[in-house]
This record gives structure tokens, C-alpha cells and sequence, in this order.
């Protein structure tokens, strides 16, 4: 049953996550044409100082109450909201006035009005802690699904129509914070619940005292995200981070589409185990093979097409993205691997690992960033942000060996097929890639038409089901039990078979 249910959420969030990552990266591809790199820039500014005062609105609170398991009670659930309200108040006034000197320090006047609206999802999103909290701690992900998809909708509609309309960067202010207000209004539906005002002191020192290291973790994590935005901002200007935030964004789709909603549907269902060190290293063990599996194939593929992609997707004005993007689709899969194993920390009290690891990824990232980001541009910065990423994620197989009790070396077993699978599929897929470029012209020419198709758009159509197909049947080669076991919980996550 375990494995059930487990199976069925990762399907369920990772299915999500691939519909909103869709509906994103079609939106994307229209704002590109629509808006200018300097608009993407001043809004990830924005976003930044928004993401940085929000690392302390949660407090781990909602991890603190899903890790207590059943023995959670009415009064968590009524203090961790009275916590979560009176925090984003806080949150709200601390932004408002830190917007204007932020705006002054990147010489960027707009980042302050629009940071001031953004803002207003502190006031909104705390009356989502309940239902969110109830429907993870229950296992309902079905139910999770729906204000997410919501959200997405709304955000992809409203920012392009307000992008046609002339908005500008105000197309993706408006739209992120009506996204956000539909998002919490459709929790309450789904979940409805009653909220008693309430700061016992009991509750409010043990839901604080689990969540004092994951604050510190998302504080460092946030950081590790957001650091290469500022140095760009403020060394390159807001046109080179518009380039560059572009590039983060498809580089980051290993951990959005795999890491991240994986890694949330299994960290309640270690937490119901962690106790037994035995399924707890099983499940982990089994789960980060699957993880790996997904996760290294995309990663590699965005870096051997990102020339391909960038052209035929956002047009040759977003060229300068393409160097970016090769490096960081080597750093979302490094980064995806390595915020895996979060939800086995988490699952097992040790939050101060992850906090650990994010902070050992900052210094890294501090000691490389400015002189790369100088010395190269906003290649540098993708380089700076790859090596640390690479690096912490061996020191994490140690960690998480560590606590499940189990050896480094068998961790590393366990991804071994899908690291060779994906890299083989990446060395043919660029050699294919060369061979097309070196024989086709730069455009063919449909016949009896006058239409003609660019040699880039011939190259992804040809050679991403080719690597698809290759890898699969390259990591049936290498590890013939991930490959079948890969599609046999998919299967139980679709509940079309059972589990064995």
C-alpha cells in the first residue's frame, strides 16, 4: 500500500507539474516576443527581494506538522496560521519599505512600484496554510492539483493578455499576484476549513523549533537561487539578466518537473517510515534511482539542443541566452539530484542537513561568482552556479548514506545506470546534431510552397524523439530494474495495475 500510494502522488504532482511547466513554457514563448529582456530582468529583481523576505514567512511550519504525522491536532493547525498571519504582516510592511533603496541599488527606478504590488501576495497566501498543510499531511494530491492548475491558467492568460495590451513588465506583476489570490480562494473550496485564533505556547515552541533549521535552509536556498540575478543586475544591468533569467528558467526544468514534485509527494510517506532505517533505505534508495532516472536525460538533453531550442522557440534576438542555457541544463540536473534529498532529511528530523548543504553551495558559489561574472559575462555566472551545485551533491550521497544507514557506494549504485544512459544519449545526440548541421542547408524549402523550415526546427523534430528512444533503450541496457521499474509505478501512480 506504500508503494501505492506513494507511486500515485509522485505520478500525480509530477503530471502537474509537467502541465504547469507546459502551460508556462508556452507562455514564456509568447511574452518573449512580446515583452523586452529588460523586462524579464526588472521582474526577477522584483521577485528577488520578494523571495528573499519571504524565506521567513513559513518557518517550516507546514513541514512541522505534516513530519508530527497523525498526533498532529486541531491546535497546530490554528497556531501555525495565527503564526503565518501575523508573520506576513511583518513580511508585507519589511518589503514596502525595502523596495525603494533595493530599486536605487540596481539603478532601476521600476523595481520599486512593482515589488510594492507583488508584496501583496504575503497578505494573501497565508489563508492556503491550512487546506495546503491538511491535503499534504493526508496524502490527497489529487485535491493539491486543482488551485495549482488554477493558478497557472489564470497566470498564463492574464500576463499575455495583458502583455498584447501593452503592459509591459506590469503584464507579469498583475498576473503572478491574481494567479496567487485564485490560487488560495480555490483551497478554501477544496478544503474547507475553521480558523481559531491561537499562539498557545507550547505549540508555538515546538512548530518553531522543527522549523528554526528549515528557515535557515530556505534562507541559503534562496540565496544559492537568487545570487547570480543580483550580481548580474547590479554588474551587467537588467538586459543581460533578462538573457539570463530566460535560460534559468528552462535549465531549472529538471527540478521543476521532477525534483521538486517528487520530492513532495515522498517526503510524508518517509515520514510515516522513518523510524523502520530498513524501508526507510529501501524506499529512498529505490525512489533516488527512479528520480535520477528522469531527471538526468532532461538536464542533458536541454544542454545538447539549447542552440536549437533558443532560435526556434524565442527567435535569434535571444541568442546570448544559448551559452547560458548548455551550462545550466548541466546544473539542473546537479541541482534536481541534489534538492532530492531533501525530503529524506526532512522525513527523518534532519533538517539541519539540508541547511548544511545549501550553505556549503553559497560559499562555493560566493568564492566563484563575482570574478566569472566579470571575467566571462552571464556565462560565467551559469558556470559559477554549475560547479558548487555538482560538488555538494557528492558530499550529499554521503549525508544521506549517513541516515539511512547504508554506504555511500550503494547510493551511487543506484544512479549508475541512468548517469551512463543519459550522458551515451547525449554524446549521439550532439554527433547526430553535428552530421545534420554539416549536410543540410539552413533552410529547407517546402516543396510547391514558398514556405521554408530552418534547419533548427528540422534538428529538434528529428533528434528529440531520437534521444528519447536512444536513452530509454540505453538505460534498459544499463539497469534493466530501474527501466522496468520506472514504468511500473508509473503505471500504479495511473492506477492501471497494481503493485507487486
Amino acid at each position: 500500500m506504500f508503494r501505492v500510494r506513494t507511486a500515485e502522488n509522485v505520478v500525480i504532482l509530477v503530471a502537474l507539474q509537467w502541465l504547469n511547466r507546459g502551460l508556462a513554457v508556452v507562455t514564456k514563448i509568447v511574452l518573449v516576443r512580446l515583452l523586452f529582456p529588460e523586462d524579464f530582468g526588472t521582474f526577477a529583481l522584483a521577485v528577488g527581494l520578494l523571495g528573499f523576505v519571504s524565506t521567513f514567512g513559513n518557518f517550516g511550519l507546514d513541514y512541522a506538522i505534516v513530519q508530527k504525522g497523525p498526533s498532529a491536532t486541531e491546535r497546530d493547525y490554528d497556531v501555525g496560521m495565527s503564526l503565518r498571519l501575523l508573520i506576513a504582516i511583518v513580511l508585507f510592511a519589511v518589503t514596502f519599505v525595502l523596495a525603494n533603496p533595493w530599486a536605487q541599488l540596481f539603478s532601476t527606478p521600476i523595481v520599486s512600484p512593482t515589488t510594492q504590488v507583488l508584496a501583496l501576495i504575503y497578505l494573501v497566501t497565508p489563508w492556503s496554510f491550512v487546506p495546503s498543510t491538511r491535503l499534504v499531511a493526508d496524502l490527497k494530491f489529487r485535491a493539491i492539483s486543482v488551485p495549482n492548475l488554477v493558478a497557472q491558467i489564470a497566470n498564463s492568460a492574464l500576463s499575455v493578455g495583458l502583455a498584447f495590451a501593452g503592459f509591459r513588465v506590469w503584464s507579469l506583476v498583475l498576473s503572478f499576484v491574481a494567479a496567487q489570490i485564485l490560487a488560495t480562494l480555490t483551497y478554501v473550496v477544496v478544503q474547507p476549513y475553521r480558523f481559531h485564533l491561537s499562539l498557545d505556547r507550547g505549540t508555538v515552541q515546538s512548530l518553531l523549533g522543527f522549523g528554526r533549521h528549515l528557515v535557515f535552509a530556505a534562507l541559503l536556498g534562496f540565496l544559492i537561487t537568487n545570487i547570480d540575478n543580483f550580481a548580474i543586475g547590479y554588474f551587467l544591468g537588467s538586459i543581460a539578466l533578462g538573457f539570463y533569467a530566460v535560460a534559468y528558467g528552462i535549465g531549472y526544468l529538471p527540478v521543476a518537473l521532477f525534483s521538486t514534485p517528487a520530492g513532495a509527494a515522498l517526503f510524508p510517506s518517509l515520514a510515516k517510515i522513518e523510524a523502520d532505517r530498513t524501508r526507510l533505505r529501501s524506499a529512498y534508495s529505490e525512489s533516488l534511482s527512479y528520480a535520477a532516472a528522469a531527471i538526468l536525460p532532461t538536464g542533458v538533453g536541454l544542454a545538447v539542443i539549447a542552440p536549437e531550442l533558443v532560435i526556434v522557440f524565442f527567435g535569434p534576438q535571444w541568442e546570448p541566452a544559448i551559452l547560458p542555457l548548455v551550462v545550466l541544463g548541466a546544473y539542473g540536473a546537479c541541482r534536481g539530484l541534489l534538492d532530492f534529498s531533501s525530503s529524506l532529511f526532512s522525513a527523518a528530523g534532519t533538517p539541519k542537513e539540508i541547511a548544511r548543504l545549501n550553505l556549503y553551495v553559497l560559499l562555493l558559489s560566493v568564492v566563484l561568482l563575482f570574478p566569472l561574472t566579470l571575467g566571462m559575462g552571464i556565462v560565467g555566472t551559469a558556470i559559477a552556479m554549475t560547479i558548487p551545485v555538482f560538488v555538494v551533491f557528492l558530499i550529499s550521497i554521503y549525508r544521506s548514506a549517513a541516515v539511512v544507514d547504508a554506504r555511500p557506494s550503494d547510493l551511487v549504485r543506484s544512479i549508475r545506470g541512468p548517469i551512463l544512459a543519459a550522458e551515451s544519449m547525449g554524446v549521439l545526440v550532439f554527433f547526430s546534431k553535428l552530421g545534420l548541421s554539416a549536410i543540410a542547408p539552413s533552410a529547407l524549402v517546402i516543396p510547391f510552397t514558398d514556405w521554408a523550415i530552418r534547419t533548427e526546427t528540422v534538428v529538434l523534430l528529428l533528434l528529440t524523439p531520437l534521444g528519447v528512444l536512444v536513452y530509454l533503450v540505453l538505460l534498459r541496457i544499463a539497469d534493466r530494474d530501474v527501466f522496468e521499474g520506472l514504468f511500473r509505478h508509473g503505471l500504479v501512480g495511473l492506477g492501471r495495475r497494481r503493485s507487486p
